[in-house]
């Protein structure tokens, strides 16, 4: 039998290891059962506390829990909620067919997902803080400014697309108002990520479109390899209105750069960092939280690119026909959106319109519609 180290040996099995973290600080303190002190040795104790996720360093040596209304503060817990994204980007809504022309994710969150071997990669956390592991498919395509003149545009943007799955961690710390995001990425950059074949599926399918031109002069396969983090603090936080900063980077084969930025929203939503945006009616109930939002959101940003392989060509491979010499590179660059959520329970919609300064000498701003849906199960 495993025991808690108290004044006084007591068995395991009399606590409840039943509790949803995200009521943290977001209950009345009469609701929320006071605990005495223990401390946990845990050589077995993830098969009597599941939603402890003990892949985290804070959390494998041992677990402590104070007499307040904060249940296991030194550890971080595995978030039970489940999500599936969809999103689709696409320049057609804004009259254009350039640059970042298309591009489509998957992503699903399921806590299932913490077995995922790359997830001993992702960057811990060392605070206490609620885990979400997920899984995305992305693919991005890219073309010059026409794509109705054939053979290589010198001094355009080149043709180009990638494909990659990639592995995530979010840790959302309420108490903090912090929220830290690490993915490794691993896929192609050429034409076998199909940019080429999903583009001239969709114009042959519309009857006003052209066959684009050029994509035999594409970036040229390459291993696509990257590693992504991003960090958000609160810095305004109460009814009604958000202000965030944050900074990311990413390092790897077809991406190295840094960015920093601002996120504000205004409208009826409940806290940034209680979950990922929304949750099932069911949850909402208990954490005593909106079930309906609607909110608006800028985000603006800042970004130092130190290497694009989908202007400069692969890092291994170098036999791309056609590339951006980077000497031609943009290397600050500024990243603007703004946008519409709304959800009720399970469900979310939301669109975003975005604007980018040029990526290269002689390069033009860019417009581009994102669109996601977003389902909690």
């Amino acid at each position: 039998m495993t025991y808690i180290l108290k004044s006084d040996i007591v068995p395991v099995s009399t606590m409840n290891p039943h509790y949803d973290p995200a009521l943290i600080g977001y209950l009345p303190r009469h609701v929320i059962r006071r605990n005495p002190d223990y401390l946990f040795e845990l050589p077995r104790f993830h098969s009597l506390y599941p939603d402890l996720d003990l892949h985290e360093p804070v959390s494998r040596k041992f677990l402590i829990a104070y007499m307040e209304q904060r249940p296991y503060p030194s550890m971080i817990t595995l978030s039970p909620e489940r999500y599936f994204h969809l999103q689709l980007d696409n320049d057609i809504f804004n009259y254009t067919d350039r640059f970042y022309t298309n591009g489509i994710q998957f992503c699903l969150i399921a806590p299932g997902l913490r077995q995922n071997p790359l997830s001993a990669v992702l960057i811990p956390y060392w605070d206490r803080g609620i885990n979400y592991y997920g899984l995305t498919l992305v693919q991005n395509m890219y073309t010059p400014s026409t794509t109705k003149i054939g053979g290589i545009l010198v001094g355009d943007r080149p043709y180009a697309a990638y494909l990659y799955v990639g592995s995530s961690k979010i840790t959302n710390d309420a108490r903090n108002r912090v929220r830290l995001t690490s993915e490794l990425q691993v896929g192609i950059l050429g034409p076998s990520s199909l940019g080429e074949y999903v583009q001239r599926t969709f114009h042959n399918a519309v009857p006003s479109n052209n066959e684009p031109l050029g994509w035999e002069f594409q970036i040229q396969n390459d291993l696509l390899l990257n590693y992504m983090v991003r960090i958000e603090k609160g810095i305004v936080v109460i009814p009604g209105l958000d202000l965030l900063i944050y900074g990311s980077g990413s390092l790897g084969t077809v991406y190295t750069n840094l960015c920093g930025g601002t996120f504000i929203r205004t409208g009826w939503f409940n806290s940034y960092f209680m979950n990922l945006f929304f949750s099932k009616r069911s949850l909402n109930r208990l954490r005593n939280a909106r079930n309906f939002q609607f909110y608006l959101f800028a985000d603006f940003s800042g970004k130092a690119v130190g290497y694009d392989a989908t202007l400069q060509g692969g890092v291994f491979n170098r036999s791309s026909p056609y590339t951006i010499s980077s000497d031609h590179l943009n290397r600050l660059m500024f990243i603007g959106s703004a946008g519409i959520i709304v959800s009720y329970g399970g469900f979310q919609l939301k669109g975003e319109q975005f604007l980018q300064s040029p990526e290269f000498l002689n390069g033009w701003w860019h417009k581009w519609l994102s669109i996601g849906l977003t389902f909690s199960f």
